[in-house]
């Protein structure tokens, strides 16, 4: 299967035997799987989404690994390199601030009298006020 599964709790997809689950994206859920397995095979299943909020509490042990591989990078990641006054959605199916920001800014600089896209699907929301190169690197 080779589609994106933004699966709710409990949802799944199945191929031949494959189970194949997906706790949403962007870094948003942590996903947790629970198996019965008899004789080898799976007899049963549990998933459950675990929103990731303000009570989770990061290791420092990885928040260390992630600062020391991202330090050569900071300074040009934290760069601004412009302002938002709305926040820009990047992940809807069909259009979002972030596609409609895109086709304007088309517009404003070219001749055409229409612009369209097949929508920007990746990458979490930039939240208004400034915006880094980190905001547009941001998967």
């Amino acid at each position: 299967m080779s589609r994106s599964l933004n699966l709710a709790d409990g949802e799944r997809s199945q191929g031949g035997n494959t189970l194949v689950m997906q706790s949403g994206c962007h870094g948003s859920f942590l996903g947790r799987i629970d198996l019965e397995v008899s004789d080898g095979k799976i007899t049963n299943y549990l998933h459950q989404l675990i929103e990731v909020d303000a009570s989770i509490t990061p290791d420092p042990s990885i928040t260390n690994i992630i600062e020391r591989e991202l330090a050569p990078f900071k300074e040009m990641l934290d760069t601004v390199v412009g302002e938002t006054a709305t926040a820009l959605n990047r992940y809807t199916m069909l259009e979002s601030t972030m596609d409609n920001f895109l086709l304007q800014s088309i517009l404003d600089v070219s001749s055409a009298e229409m612009a369209f896209s097949n929508g920007w699907r990746y990458g979490g929301p930039v939240i208004p006020g400034p915006v880094t190169m980190n905001d547009l690197y941001n998967p």
